[in-house]
């Protein structure tokens, strides 16, 4: 199999770096193909431009967005690992989404219903916040579970197969670590 990791942290050691590292180090020892995409390291520019937009419209789609959709092609499954900010998303990540799935790519219209284009992958989210207060109840977690799974990843075909979220994880003691890295290599072992 082959999985992609979408990485968003601008933290070079960080907890949610040490899941994506123990994420890609289990898919690595089951003998499937990685690669990661850490957007920070890479220095995507997030910024839907003007000039991308009117490339896009005429079909030209600017070079470092068919880059990393090439990876998004060649992906059985992609895996998002980011923190959670301001109740979503890093912003660099919803620029990754912004600029990457666009319509013709990820999604086509036609008249006014929405086709998906990426009805083949598979999504696995990890995210992490540095407090409980951030998804204190379900209705919190239910509002980005409805603006990722369905509104963004579902909106293109893709298929959230499992969301994971740790909270506190910069408190967590070390045996609470583990026990999360566990839970991260269990996941990763089943999905394949």
């Amino acid at each position: 199999m082959k999985a992609l990791i979408i990485y968003a942290n601008y933290k070079e050691e960080s907890f949610t770096g040490a899941i994506k590292d123990t994420l890609a180090e289990t898919f690595h020892k089951n003998g499937h193909e990685v690669v990661i995409r850490d957007l920070y390291e890479i220095k995507f520019n997030p910024v839907l431009s003007k000039k991308d937009l009117e490339s896009i419209d005429n079909e030209i789609f600017p070079v470092d967005i068919m880059n990393e959709q090439k990876f998004i092609q060649w992906a059985d499954l992609i895996c998002f690992v980011y923190p959670i900010w301001w109740s979503g998303m890093p912003a660099i990540l919803k620029g990754y989404i912004e600029r990457v799935f666009v319509q013709g790519y990820a999604f086509e219209f036609d008249k006014n219903t929405a086709i998906p284009k990426l009805i083949d992958k598979k999504i696995i989210i990890f995210n992490t916040t540095g407090s409980k207060d951030v998804l204190k109840d379900q209705k919190r977690i239910d509002a980005l579970n409805t603006i990722t799974h369905d509104c963004i990843f579902g909106f293109c075909g893709m298929k959230v197969i499992e969301h994971k979220y740790f909270t506190a994880v910069s408190k967590a003691n070390e045996k609470d670590k583990q026990i999360i890295f566990d839970e991260v290599r269990q996941i990763a072992s089943q999905v394949l």
